[in-house]
């Protein structure tokens, strides 16, 4: 029989080591992914400078999304002091960083942000939340959006006794399902998912605790062609 455990339980869990400056078995405090930074580096002049950073944990991507020079909003349910502490370091940062501590499921995604990161938070939701909060996003898209997302798919969690455990509410892709939704959600974006095993052990023991497939997603949307140029085509058409 799997052991729930509730939400309640692992938002008390990640907001003591955020605020305590522990790292976890998914390493928290690690530093941005080198595609992460490759994409980063490749967006399109015209893509507008804001972004969402939706889950920031202990902030490692919201960081560098404000030093490339984005305005930022961040959301999480995790406390927000750990994150506005090391902002406080960086005035120059902090001036184009809103952080917003709230359940993600119900932030509004209604702006048109140029990149949207969500790292490692979106399987902890349901999938209906999930997947309105991406549509929401895709929605408010009016030029150019980068989307990029690691999700966890296939998730497999072991207790000490090796009894498994789940997540009140989690999503519980599979790949299969998962990539059923991005395709639809990301219809007539340029969509590009790799997929990649992903365990966790115990130091001690070396047990494994956690497996995974981990998605990462990348999802670029094009400026659309211009209304003239839509209306022109239409009437030579015709």
């Amino acid at each position: 029989m799997p052991v729930q455990h509730s939400k309640a339980s692992l938002h008390a869990f990640y907001a003591a080591a955020l605020r305590n400056g522990r790292s976890t078995a998914e390493r928290l405090r690690a530093p941005v992914s080198p595609r992460f930074l490759a994409l980063l580096a490749a967006l399109p002049i015209s893509t507008p400078r804001r972004a969402l950073d939706v889950g920031y944990g202990a902030g490692a991507y919201t960081v560098v999304l404000a030093e490339a020079g984005f305005t930022v909003v961040a959301v999480d349910q995790a406390p927000a002091e750990p994150l506005l502490q090391l902002l406080s370091q960086r005035q120059d940062l902090a001036e184009r960083v809103t952080v917003v501590e709230s359940l993600i499921e119900q932030y509004p995604v209604q702006e048109d942000f140029g990149v949207l990161v969500a790292k490692d938070v979106l399987h902890y939701l349901s999938r209906d939340d999930a997947e309105a909060l991406l549509a929401q996003a895709v929605q408010a898209s009016r030029s150019v959006n980068v989307h990029y997302l690691e999700i966890f798919t296939a998730i497999s969690r072991k207790d000490a006794h090796g009894a498994q455990i789940n997540i009140e509410g989690e999503a519980r892709y599979t790949p299969k399902s998962l990539a059923r939704a991005l395709e639809r959600i990301y219809e007539g974006w340029d969509l590009t998912v790799s997929w990649d095993d992903h365990t966790e052990q115990d130091t001690r023991s070396r047990r494994t605790y956690f497996a995974a497939t981990r998605a990462t997603v990348i999802a670029v949307r094009r400026r659309p062609a211009p209304v003239g140029a839509a209306a022109m085509k239409g009437r030579a058409a015709s």
